[in-house]
């Protein structure tokens, strides 16, 4: 399965001369224009995101050192004022707390009075119309007037016997 050298040449030159198709060539340009313009598109190519460079300037790329085990500190005992100055302004939180509760509970309140008083004035209004309405029909109108008790009864009998 020795293939001829001629065909290898054959197939390279066509290689070149698609890849030639594919870029711009500078036939005929100076050295000076060629290295122009080489350098204007190198310098238009999009350089690769900085999560994907390996050392950056802007990332810390060493981890801090670590400290000596046989060092040992102390925890700092906690100041008597400390403490008096935590539970002063806990006392404070607390105190704001109910007095944010107090207040809202007497917006709530403010709210049931304005809502009963509104309640109280729809019911006037419609005590003072109500005289002014339709009549309701009855239940036993609903019929109609031309009908007869006495039909009623006999059409109550009649479904009856129906079922």
């Amino acid at each position: 399965m020795a293939t001829d050298p001629v065909d290898d040449i054959n197939v390279g030159l066509q290689e070149l001369a698609e890849l030639e198709a594919q870029y711009t060539i500078f036939v005929g340009s100076s050295p000076e224009d060629v290295s122009y313009a080489t350098t204007f598109w190198n310098s238009l190519a999009l350089q690769p995101p900085i999560e994907s460079r390996l050392v950056s300037a802007d990332i810390g790329q060493r981890l801090k050192v670590a400290k000596d085990p046989s060092i040992k500190t102390a925890p700092r005992p906690s100041a008597p004022q400390n403490d008096a100055i935590f539970e002063k302004i806990s006392e404070q939180r607390a105190e704001e707390d109910r007095q944010k509760y107090k207040d809202m509970a007497k917006r709530r309140d403010q709210i049931m009075v304005l809502l009963k008083k509104q309640r109280e004035e729809r019911v006037k209004r419609e005590m003072i119309s109500r005289p002014f309405k339709p009549k309701q029909c009855h239940q036993s109108n609903r019929h109609g007037p031309d009908v007869s008790p006495q039909e009623l009864d006999e059409d109550i009998q009649h479904v009856r016997s129906l079922q």
